[in-house]
């Protein structure tokens, strides 16, 4: 089935049978209609903002920075050769034309396998359109060309200062002079069906600190270099005292990557040129093949457009990717890392943490993996800031490739009302409620071997909203084959869901796991408080049985 751009398609899965093909009721809804977020002061865990930048998690002790990681940390061009390939590559210069950004590179290849090849995505200002060159050995094999309104990458940090340079100029121009006493923010703008514009548009906000909200907003046209429309979004905020304020570091694309071996875990950690936030790959727990790879490709943010007010009167819809094309904001709290690596203890079990910190617009965000000793493995984000001042949710994607004991045999099941155990076999999305107490997994059905999905029990949380249980009915589950549309970074516009889904079959086949969260933020919240949501993995593994040996 083709997936249209701004829609998504729903699959509901049959509830009635242990085992069978799954009964579609198949409808189409626009991006732009996601729930809107309510009050939930009253039942959140914490309503507390007097806590500051960045997250921790509560009640650790014993937090320990792994500063010997340093040198597992590799900063570096990934391969500065592979750019200028490009570049003077006839064929290259021709679709890019002659205003070019160049956003970065990602290694690409068979899955399981060292990536035998470097994507050079470049924009081309004058064609519109992004270019996405494979590089092997120093030669150029291939080129595609994607109209910009189809697909855009990333904005690099480059691009996000001259947002601000052209956007202040304007505001002078206008006679507001309190704006060169303000901090701009810039993100990457979208029409209101989450689809690209036809050429570069970036959303620049000003604000007096990171944690106050926006008074004046601008849209920018990089292409043109001129601003399209802007508005005053509220009166100046003068006294505000907020915590340090994080900056993007402003840096072109580097590469950080290293290994960890850790209680039981054997893993890669890497930040690539997909800009799916951190990653952990090739991941063991008791010597067992267990993840592939595991990552954030995208979180969406969609705002609510009240009664009377059209969506160009308020912001969005946004795509916020994770990664090093903008720049990390180095955190002051781990030797101003831009890769957090510590271990912690809480409630007596003790954790190995991996982090980093983006500054997207004027959203801060911190997305994290926690590992315990006793095979968990916590996916969390937090966020806070404001772009606009209206209600809004984030939808945090997780991807989870689950290669239990290998790439074959896995399985995805959810335990129904009955107590018994569905095999969902062929692709799906469904309401993470639909399985009893939230009882998700994978399993191996050779091996036993079993990872199951837990509810975030709050772990992690500081002061700040945290979405509380019963919201968890908002969460998305998606079974997936892996195929290339996972593979590389995100191709798809902002969407409430996946977006595509044909139903093929899973059984026998490589499957992942997509989790797809809700996180909720009213205005009348503020841009100080953070919100934080997550999933936790539990790692089973099966007892082993091996053969007596002959005598």
């Amino acid at each position: 089935m083709t997936r249209r751009h701004g829609q998504r398609t729903r699959r509901r899965v049959s509830t009635g049978v242990l085992v069978g093909a799954l009964v579609v009721a198949t409808g189409l809804a626009t991006a732009s209609e996601p729930p809107t977020p309510g009050r939930h002061d009253e039942h959140s865990r914490f309503t507390d903002q007097s806590e500051g930048f960045p997250p921790q998690p509560r009640d650790a002790t014993n937090v320990r920075l792994l500063a010997s990681d340093a040198a597992e940390v590799r900063a570096g061009d990934p391969d500065p050769s592979a750019v200028g390939v490009a570049l003077d590559d006839p064929q290259v210069r021709a679709a890019a034309g002659d205003r070019v950004q160049v956003v970065g590179t990602e290694a690409v290849g068979v899955k399981g396998e060292v990536p035998g090849a470097l994507v050079v995505t470049l924009y081309g200002h004058d064609v519109a359109a992004s270019v996405l060159a494979t590089v092997v050995d120093n030669t150029v094999v291939a080129v595609e060309s994607i109209p910009a309104e189809e697909w855009q990458p990333p904005m690099t940090a480059e691009e996000r200062l001259r947002a601000v340079d052209i956007s202040r100029d304007h505001w002078l121009a206008e006679g507001y002079t309190r704006v060169t006493d303000l901090q701009g923010y810039t993100i990457h703008a979208l029409r209101s069906d989450g689809r690209p514009y036809p050429t570069r548009m970036a959303y620049t906000t000003f604000h007096a600190d990171v944690d106050s909200r926006p008074e004046l907003v601008a849209w920018v046209d990089l292409t043109s270099g001129t601003v399209t429309r802007s508005r005053v979004e509220a009166a100046p905020q003068d006294g505000t005292s907020a915590a340090p304020s994080p900056r993007s570091a402003g840096v072109d694309a580097v590469e950080h990557r290293g290994h960890r071996d850790w209680n039981g875990w054997s893993l890669d950690f890497d930040l690539s040129g997909r800009d799916d936030g951190i990653s952990l790959s090739s991941v063991t727990y008791q010597g067992i093949p267990v993840f592939d790879r595991v990552s954030m490709p995208a979180m969406t943010v969609f705002y609510d457009h009240p009664p009377g007010t059209r969506p160009e009167d308020t912001c969005g819809p946004f795509v916020d990717r994770l990664g090093l094309t903008g720049g990390l904001t180095p955190v002051y709290w781990a030797d101003d890392a831009e890769v957090v690596i510590r271990e912690f203890e809480q409630l007596g079990e003790t954790w190995l943490e991996f982090g980093i910190l983006d500054t997207l617009g004027n959203y801060v965000l911190y997305q994290s993996w926690y590992l315990s000793a006793d095979g968990q493995l916590d996916a969390h984000t937090f966020a806070k800031g404001l772009q606009c001042e209206f209600d809004h949710v984030h939808y945090p994607f997780w991807r989870f490739d689950v290669d239990l004991a290998g790439p074959e045999d896995d399985v995805i099941t959810r335990r129904l009302p009955s107590g018994e155990l569905e095999v969902l076999d062929s692709e799906f999305d469904a309401p993470a409620d639909t399985a009893v107490d939230h009882e998700w997994a994978v399993t191996d059905t050779v091996t036993g071997d079993t990872v199951r999905l837990a509810f975030d029990d709050g772990s992690w949380n500081v002061a700040g909203q945290v979405v509380p249980e019963e919201l968890y009915t908002t969460n998305v589950v998606s079974g997936r084959v892996v195929d290339s549309r996972e593979q590389g970074a995100w191709r798809l516009p902002a969407l409430v869901d996946l977006g595509y889904n044909d139903g093929a079959p899973l059984e026998g086949a490589d499957v992942s796991l997509w989790y797809r969260g809700f996180l909720p933020h009213t205005a009348e919240e503020g841009p100080e408080l953070w919100h934080s949501t997550g999933v936790r993995m539990q790692v089973e593994l099966a007892p082993r049985y091996y053969p007596r040996r002959p005598r």
